[in-house]
């Protein structure tokens, strides 16, 4: 188990630092409005890989490693489901552009082909992971994200040279492609294939729809502003404030290394104490992170990108803060999965979602991207407080 433990925080802090990376290459490679669109567009992609796919791995593990035949025929009509579940993302991901209006119309047509493409490929991945995590092949199922990691790095460097920003998505596609085949084709060798029965386990979907739902509302709050920005303000404003905002995520590794080891611990001992320590621990190794970016904020900005505006520093120093309120959400949301309290992540970050996308239309048209930060700020001040007076009363 503790090996097991070992390589999933391995592969996660891995995972996530290439994630970082990326963004870091692209508004290096790319430049300022190039970098927008990309802010702009990335969290939809993720929102409908969730959706449509991402959610329902973790309930093929559930059902998979309470069956005792273990026959992968019996699971492959969940994988064409989800296929066909894509289908209706791919379609959603072509036509996006109509619901969010503004700049977003103005983006070229092969970036939502692409976005649309990425959500189909991404069934595969999910699939084998949640077959993968069903078996407890846990060394498998970590060397999946450090591939698809490598791989996109890779892709993005040689494609973006070529095509620019259409090779940054492509790039996405391609290693999702490629390492969902490898470990369809891993599940072949080790896993039984007597007859293939397309029947669905609704059972297994109705499990997924909260996993999903909480996942995809996460995801939209951490970007809601960047959505909203680049409908408004345009790519250039967009790119502006994602420099900002890339250099304020760094927090955001450090609440992640944090929570996966105490899910299982407080899910064992119950002990409210290990929250705390948790949150000061925190606090202790994201401060320095934080303190010289805070201070310094044109300087850096100008070192890694540059491009120090007067409205991006100030942009940075907001969301710091609200990246810091985010990081202690982060680890008492473990806390409640670890309490069997799932549930309450997936309420209180909904409403955050909705405040912040209401905040953000309304200040982002008043004040500019120092709007959008500080509409982020408010929503994520919220979510903590209250998910701070529901854990006081567990």
């Amino acid at each position: 188990m503790i090996k097991d433990s070992i390589y999933i925080l391995l592969a996660n802090i891995y995972s996530k630092f290439m994630a970082y990376l990326f963004y870091f290459l692209t508004a290096y490679l790319l430049g300022t409005s190039s970098f927008g669109v990309l802010r702009g567009i990335l969290p939809i992609l993720d929102t409908l890989t969730i959706i449509f796919s991402s959610g329902i791995p973790p309930a093929i593990a559930k059902f998979l490693a309470e069956d005792e035949n273990k026959d992968l025929g019996n699971y492959l009509g969940i994988l064409f489901f989800m296929l066909f579940l894509s289908l209706i993302g791919f379609i959603i991901a072509l036509n996006i552009k109509y619901l969010l209006g503004g700049h977003y119309l103005y983006v070229n047509n092969n970036i939502y082909l692409v976005v649309g493409i990425s959500v189909v490929v991404s069934s595969i991945i999910a699939f084998s992971r949640g077959i993968l995590q069903g078996l407890i092949k846990i060394k498998a199922l970590a060397s999946t994200w450090f591939l698809e990691s490598t791989l996109k790095i890779l892709f993005l460097i040689i494609l973006v040279l070529m095509i620019g920003l259409t090779g940054a998505f492509l790039s996405l596609t391609l290693a999702s492609l490629i390492t969902g085949v490898v470990a369809f084709l891993y599940i072949l060798k080790i896993m039984k294939l007597n007859k293939v029965n397309l029947n669905i386990n609704f059972d297994i979907l109705k499990y997924s729809i909260p996993i999903a739902l909480t996942s995809s509302s996460y995801r939209l709050f951490g970007d809601m502003d960047n959505i909203v920005i680049m409908s408004i303000l345009g790519s250039y404003m967009n790119g502006i404030y994602g420099y900002s905002s890339l250099l304020s995520r760094g927090v955001y590794m450090v609440s992640s290394s944090i929570s996966i080891p105490l899910l299982p611990k407080m899910s064992k001992s119950k002990d409210k104490n290990l929250l705390l320590k948790s949150l000061i621990l925190n606090t202790l190794l994201s401060l320095p992170i934080i303190l010289p970016l805070f201070i310094f904020p044109e300087f850096f900005l100008n070192l890694l990108f540059h491009k120090a505006t007067e409205e991006g520093a100030i942009c940075l120093r907001i969301l710091l803060i609200s990246s810091l309120l985010m990081s202690y959400f982060n680890i008492i949301s473990s806390s409640f999965q670890a309490l069997g309290k799932a549930k309450l992540s997936f309420y209180i970050i909904s409403l955050g979602l909705i405040s912040n996308l209401i905040l953000n239309i309304f200040l982002v048209k008043a004040f500019g991207i120092v709007g959008g930060s500080l509409a982020t700020l408010l929503a994520s001040a919220l979510v903590l407080a209250i998910s701070y007076a529901m854990m006081g009363k567990l």
